[in-house]
């Protein structure tokens, strides 16, 4: 090798092991500084937003009651259809509807029928290759050509009638046997039961391959959704398929059945609550294309052939005034042939879909308005806007891409809490900012407007509590931080800090940067200011041990704060310029005040209160006397290092926050 290539390969070695070497160094600091960051966004958002994640959890309790349990459920329902009409399942190829339509009235004239022309068109069926043949037609009382119509079932194997349900069980010789025959075992509970069964004539029943029930039980609006597959006949353990689980298992053989599901081989078809199966597309011949051929046809053997080789034909009736037509999800008038074609689809095709249980479609709705709801803590009205537009949108294209796939999210539900989450926490904002901004603005006027307009502009003497408060080593805090940081940290201080000041009937006067001004008894006629003030001054110290979670995490340092409080005579009124003014307190109980805060510090103490204050509060706190040499008083003053409070003060105390609660 050459030296120039040896020397430029060592260069590059000593490069990337120096590179490597300083990323094993900086790496650690920058996923650190990540990781800071993060913990301190989630805290922020979790600490500062609990009551918006209330009110997104409970928007989304009163929205699952209200559109489950109440007359939403029905809009809900509406509004399902409608999500519904973009489900599409093909028609299995061996599906065939041969229909009693005007047609075939018309040339065989009135219905019903001898029952002699079933048994034809069985045996055209049968030479057609026919696989299973089912009726959705009654046949109950006899007739003198059952015998004829019974040979033909026999002759064709697999013939399925309808059945009806009624509320007792005909008592015929031998009948009882067959029905057991007929009905399917099951080890699990069906919520649908019924106490009887209006069956075919003996004849019949011993002849045909099963039965099924072909009542299709319409919601109470009079919309059929959903077909049962089944109903539990009496405290039997024995349930009655319906024509359409009695045809498709006479087409395949008898499937493997679930609680939640039916399945054949590698189709499985979902259920509902009800062990029951959505009335879905393609539902009706003139809409969807279901293969449909006149019933005058077949008998007349005016067919090709090949249409029902193999298939599984559904014998029904279409013709005009001749059966009652029923709304479903997807078709204001379906016949009863329709509803039932269109489930015995759905379980040939193995196609259906799953609609979402309470359990989860509360969660779902949970997922949608919580998140919503603590976006209300944004500081940024256009975020909390495009968070609900995003979920709004989300919502509507998550819903038509699922039911395309298979599954009905519920989209109203989800509309409904995003809405009422975005209400109460706009609520919930609005009021918190009233709570944060009216003890030092809207309060103060409030109070001076309802005294009159002179009360507003007059200037007087009164005796008042003053209490300051200041962050200690501040400056050197903050010096690590952004401006953002400092910012965000020091509003959250504050909002915890002005809500207890507004507890104990406060009035934040001034903000002086990291500190604050807070009076009481000034704008009321409140006798028992300065025990309201000390006892606030202490809930402060106590809320501190809240704050400092997020401190801590943002400085890695706990927050301490020095606290001076004083009673005195002082100068109240409307002060500043033409301009500009402002509601304050001017004088020496307010200048002693403040310079009690500063000496807490000095002291060593977090709580320092004036004489005068204190025998006020001589009974609420536990005190020790200092003496101090304070610039601008000429002679020592004399304040009180705050150590604890009674058990009068600590049941005031409780009192005053109980009564806010």
């Amino acid at each position: 090798m050459q030296p120039n290539r040896v020397k430029a390969l060592t260069s590059l070695i000593a490069f990337s092991c120096t590179s490597f070497m300083s990323a094993n160094a900086i790496m650690p600091k920058i996923f650190a500084a990540v990781k800071l960051k993060l913990v301190k966004a989630m805290r922020q958002t979790i600490y500062g937003g609990r009551k918006f994640i209330w009110a997104g959890f409970w928007a989304s309790v009163l929205t699952f009651v209200g559109v489950n349990f109440t007359p939403l459920y029905w809009i809900n329902e509406k509004v399902k259809d409608d999500l519904l009409k973009q489900f599409r399942i093909k028609q299995h190829p061996d599906l065939v509807t041969v229909v009693i339509d005007d047609q075939t009235l018309r040339q065989l004239g009135r219905f019903p029928f001898d029952r002699e022309v079933y048994a034809k068109l069985l045996d055209r069926l049968k030479e057609a290759g026919a696989k299973v043949v089912a009726f959705d037609i009654l046949f109950i009382e006899p007739t003198p050509s059952d015998k004829i119509f019974s040979e033909a079932m026999k002759k064709f194997g697999k013939v399925i009638l309808g059945v009806n349900l009624s509320q007792e069980l005909r008592q015929n010789s031998g009948l009882e046997k067959q029905l057991k025959r007929l009905m399917i075992p099951l080890d699990f509970h069906i919520p649908l039961s019924v106490s009887g069964i209006m069956l075919p004539p003996k004849t019949l029943l011993e002849a045909c391959f099963g039965i099924g029930f072909v009542f299709p039980f319409p919601d109470r609006d009079g919309v059929c959704r959903t077909l049962p597959l089944a109903v539990r006949l009496g405290k039997s353990k024995h349930v009655v398929p319906s024509l359409s689980l009695a045809a498709t298992m006479a087409f395949f053989s008898k499937p493997k059945m679930k609680p939640d599901s039916v399945q054949w081989n590698n189709r499985k078809v979902s259920l509902g609550e009800d062990w029951d199966i959505p009335v879905l597309p393609p539902f009706s011949p003139s809409q969807f294309g279901f293969k449909s051929i006149s019933f005058v046809r077949v008998l007349k053997g005016d067919f090709d052939r090949n249409s029902f080789k193999g298939k599984l034909v559904l014998v029904g009736m279409s013709a005009s005034g001749l059966v009652d037509r029923l709304p479903t999800s997807t078709d204001p008038l379906a016949y009863g042939v329709e509803i039932h074609a269109a489930a015995i689809n759905a379980l040939l095709t193995g196609q259906s879909p799953i609609r979402t249980p309470l359990w989860l479609q509360f969660f779902i709705i949970l997922a949608f308005s919580v998140p919503l709801g603590m976006c209300a803590s944004f500081r940024q009205l256009y975020c909390l806007v495009i968070s609900f537009l995003s979920a709004f949108f989300l919502a509507i294209v998550l819903s038509l891409l699922l039911v395309r796939l298979g599954f009905v999210m519920p989209l109203m539900p989800i509309l409904i809490s995003e809405l009422l989450a975005l209400f109460v926490a706009i609520s919930l904002k609005a009021e918190t900012q009233w709570r944060m901004f009216q003890p030092y603005l809207a309060k103060p006027v409030d109070e001076m407007l309802d005294a009159g307009s002179e009360k507003t502009r007059s200037v007087e003497r009164r005796e008042i509590t003053v209490l300051f408060s200041d962050i200690r080593n501040f400056t050197a805090i903050s010096a690590s931080l952004t401006p953002y940081e400092v910012a965000m940290l020091l509003e959250s201080f504050f909002n915890h800090m002005t809500e207890v000041v507004q507890i104990f009937g406060g009035v934040v006067d001034k903000f002086l940067g990291d500190g604050m001004m807070v009076l009481f008894g000034a704008l009321s006629n409140q006798t028992d200011h300065a025990q309201r003030a000390v006892l606030c001054a202490w809930q402060m110290l106590e809320e501190l041990n809240v704050v400092n979670w997020e401190w801590e995490s943002a400085t890695g340092s706990p927050l301490k704060i020095g606290i001076g409080v004083n009673t005195g005579i002082s100068i109240l009124g409307d002060i500043g310029s033409e301009w500009r003014k402002e509601f304050t307190a001017l004088g020496l109980a307010v200048n002693l005040a403040q310079r009690l805060e500063e000496l807490t510090k000095e002291v060593g103490s977090n709580l320092l209160i004036g004489e005068e204050t204190y025998w006020q509060v001589s009974d609420l706190v536990i005190a020790e006397p200092l003496e101090f040499l304070v610039k601008g008083f000429e002679q020592p003053i004399v304040a009180y290092k705050v150590l604890g409070l009674t058990e009068k003060g600590k049941q005031i105390r409780r009192s005053i926050l109980a009564a806010r609660v």
